[in-house]
């Protein structure tokens, strides 16, 4: 499983499942649809901490993506107007502009990359099972749920 990481803006999003789609850089070993990928984050400096994972996710669409300063191309179709603002809080951020600037300081404007969509392969929602009662809930007569 390849691990894939972003930066701590996207965490909240991506653990809860809000972003399940990332634009890259063309990368040299480009990910194929139906792989396994492990979306984590760093817990402090890069390369000096530990990584944190968000997510497992399984890769179901890759597309190339070009960002210009008025419009988002992938493929060979150009996003309507009225759409930048979905794909843009989709993508974590909070409108189009705040998309646009930061691809502007991090990468440079036009961006040519891709856009890799994906969804959960284990959804980490914690399942109730009952548990034997202990010793303090013997008293009462409901049995304990222990979250696993």
């Amino acid at each position: 499983m390849r691990a894939r990481l972003f930066k701590s803006q996207f965490a909240s999003a991506v653990k809860t499942g809000l972003k399940r789609q990332t634009v890259r850089p063309i990368p040299k070993r480009m990910p194929k649809i139906g792989d396994d990928e492990s979306w984590r984050e760093w817990t402090g400096l890069p390369y000096r901490s530990k990584q944190r994972e968000l997510a497992q996710v399984e890769l179901i669409s890759i597309e190339e993506i070009t960002i210009t300063k008025s419009q988002i191309i992938i493929g060979s179709k150009s996003i309507a107007e009225w759409e930048l603002n979905t794909f843009a809080r989709t993508d974590g951020f909070v409108n189009w502009p705040y998309l646009r600037l930061w691809f502007t300081q991090q990468h440079g404007l036009p961006f040519t990359g891709i856009l890799i969509k994906a969804k959960d392969l284990i959804r980490e929602n914690p399942v109730p099972s009952v548990v034997k009662p202990s010793m303090r809930s013997a008293r009462s007569s409901r049995p304990s749920v222990k979250f696993v």
